[in-house]
């Protein structure tokens, strides 16, 4: 469901919207903005996952995990559980 909102944009972002607009970007500058705000939002979200990552490897519980779950499945390759 839509809701409208209300937020104040500088002139050239808007005319440079209904251009990209104009030259079928998007069917409307409302699809346009909602498509930029969902990329950023996503944008958002990698980097939160980047830093969970950055945090986990100098986590030296994780790594000792990862490490002894490793090692468990090493001997898959001689089992024939992989492609390669």
């Amino acid at each position: 469901m839509a809701k409208k909102a209300t937020y104040q944009l500088s002139e050239k972002v808007i005319e440079d919207v209904r251009n990209a607009v104009s030259s079928g970007a998007a069917a409307t500058m409302s699809e346009f903005v909602e498509q930029a705000l969902r990329e950023r939002l996503k944008e958002l979200q990698r980097e939160a996952i980047r830093r969970n990552i950055r945090a986990a490897a100098t986590d030296p519980l994780y790594v000792e995990d990862v490490r002894e779950t490793t090692e468990a499945y090493s001997g898959t390759h001689a089992d024939g559980m992989t492609d390669s």
